[in-house]
């Protein structure tokens, strides 16, 4: 039997009573946009916060398209534009921002003309955006809904929300919990009409509270400050919603582990896209692409709803990896914890598909000074089985505008990729990159992986031996880098379904959202559901 943790608060009127029930574990592979019952809603990944040397980042406009091209559903590349109460600093320093806000603004015409030459509704959604700094208000991205747009020079706040308004864009608030003053978020001054939605985690950070997991640490402007969180933003009644991008300036964008934001839409168009970001049908996550529904009462996250004396809470989750627990908070406060991992693995493992993360790169660290790029070219075989997605893990650093990390064929017997790895610029120093398989097999389905850079190898494991143990291959001597087969994740381990009631009676406005969690790290945040007395 499942293991949970049932949690029950008195908070308001009434204490809550949580009914559970555990339901089947249905649903279509990662390979499918996922589209719950009959919603009309699909899944989409991207990143609307990304930089390139169209400001004062790293690597062309065109090969920003082009990686966003080939992994992710919609993209926004939000230039710097400029910073209206930007100190001078030491050595002269505010002259990088103050060069880069002159680059943007020459390649203004061309940031338009790509956006709109690549849009192709159904297949990839280019939004057209900048991005705001102000050390008094706090960074914003404006992102626009269509092919128009403008970039605008204005020094308040309010009369950027105004222009926002004007031209149906929306303000996205990033990295909001510096300290006010520093570039973090001024609250009182927000306009939840335009800005529906905060950053909750980007290459800075994760911004749900000033005590979670990935802390600000990488920036000038300090640590996380309380006032200045999502929790303390929803716990003032302020009703936004989440999503997560990366604010890579390696110019990659949808670089893995920098934050990735999901929504549900009924179409891959911008109007659909940006129609989901206002209804705050979105979510947000720092790594891996777990898929997360989450509903009240039959209500989609992002909703403000009537309050209700009887809440039915249905939550979806399926990760790539191990999923540790996933939590329903209400009004800040974990009150369910649903742990998939089952320590009696059932029978019944190897009928639904597996997940087999390949992990490369690692090499010589950086006390021995032999930095170095290693290129990667391998394909994977499988036989007795079947590949039914491929998921590509590709961190941003290091910094090349040449080379590409592509998973160039896949089909459901083969998955060929080529790849660079180095410790020079890499995210949190892990010099990996992964591709992740979802396989349906047997234990005797085995993968043969057939490498010609950066060693002529092979290695032959079968999903059994997987199952017992991770493999690990030196392609060469001591310094040399290494290839890692993970361990395979079960169905039963890296995807859940459950409901369970919370009878409550309040008169203040209750919200509700979910944070999913797995073993290796990734975190996924829902946008909350709110019910309000009275509406």
């Amino acid at each position: 039997m499942k293991r949970r943790d049932f949690l029950k608060n008195s908070v308001g009127i009434g204490a809550a009573s949580l009914i559970t029930t555990k339901l089947t574990n249905t649903g279509q592979s990662a390979s499918e946009k996922r589209k719950p019952g009959s919603s009309g809603k699909y899944l989409y990944w991207g990143d609307i916060h990304n930089h390139n040397a169209v400001g004062y980042a790293k690597g062309s406009l065109e090969r920003s398209y082009d990686i966003a091209r080939s992994h992710l559903d919609f993209f926004c590349f939000t230039g710097h534009s400029q910073w209206h109460d930007m100190p001078k600093m030491p050595q002269n320093k505010h002259l990088k921002w103050v060069r880069g806000f002159e680059v943007m603004k020459n390649n203004w015409e061309k940031v338009k003309q790509l956006a709109n030459k690549y849009y192709e509704p159904g297949k990839f959604v280019p939004f057209i955006g900048y991005e705001w700094h102000s050390s008094s208000f706090g960074d914003v991205c404006i992102i626009f809904p269509g092919s128009k747009s403008e970039l605008a020079y204005i020094t308040d706040i309010k009369e950027f929300q105004k222009f926002a308004r004007d031209h149906g864009a929306i303000l996205i608030p990033h990295h909001p919990s510096y300290k006010q003053g520093w570039r973090g978020q001024n609250w009182s001054v927000l306009d939840t009409a335009v800005s529906p939605v905060v950053e909750i985690f980007s290459e800075h950070g994760n911004a749900e509270s000033d005590r979670g997991p990935y802390r600000y640490i990488r920036h000038s402007m300090g640590g996380r400050d309380t006032q200045n969180t999502l929790q303390w933003l929803w716990q003032q009644g302020v009703r936004v919603g989440v999503v997560a991008s990366t604010d890579d300036h390696l110019g990659y964008p949808g670089a893995y582990g920098e934050g990735l934001v999901g929504v549900y839409a009924e179409t891959l168009t911008r109007q659909s896209i940006m129609e989901a970001l206002k209804a705050r049908r979105t979510y947000g996550v720092s790594g891996d692409r777990i898929e997360l529904d989450f509903r009240l009462n039959g209500h989609w996250m992002g909703e403000t709803i009537p309050a209700a004396d009887t809440r039915k809470i249905h939550v979806k989750a399926k990760g790539l990896d191990i999923i540790d627990r996933v939590e329903v908070l209400r009004n800040n406060e974990v009150i369910y914890r649903d742990h998939p991992v089952d320590s009696k693995i059932r029978p019944s493992r190897w009928k639904r598909p597996i997940f087999c993360r390949i992990e490369f790169g690692w090499g010589p660290w950086g006390d021995l000074n032999m930095a170095r790029v290693c290129d990667w070219q391998f394909k994977v075989n499988v036989s007795d089985g079947k590949i039914i997605s491929a998921s590509p893990c590709f961190q941003s650093g290091p910094f090349d505008e040449k080379r590409r990390n592509k998973i160039k064929t896949v089909d459901n017997k083969n998955c060929e990729v080529i790849s660079y790895t180095s410790r020079m610029q890499a995210y949190e120093e892990k010099a990996t990159n992964s591709i992740i398989l979802e396989i349906l097999g047997s234990p005797k389905t085995k993968l043969t992986i057939s490498l010609t850079q950066p060693a002529q190898m092979t290695v032959t494991k079968s999903l059994e031996q997987l199952a017992q143990s991770s493999d690990i291959t030196l392609t060469g001597p001591f310094t040399a880098e290494s290839m890692m087969l993970h361990r395979i994740a079960f169905s039963e381990n890296y995807r859940t379904e459950f409901e369970f009631t919370d009878k409550r009676r309040t008169e203040k406005t209750d919200w509700y959202y979910v944070r999913a969690v797995q073993s290796n790290g990734s975190l996924a945040w829902s946008s909350p559901i709110w019910l309000k007395p009275g509406s």
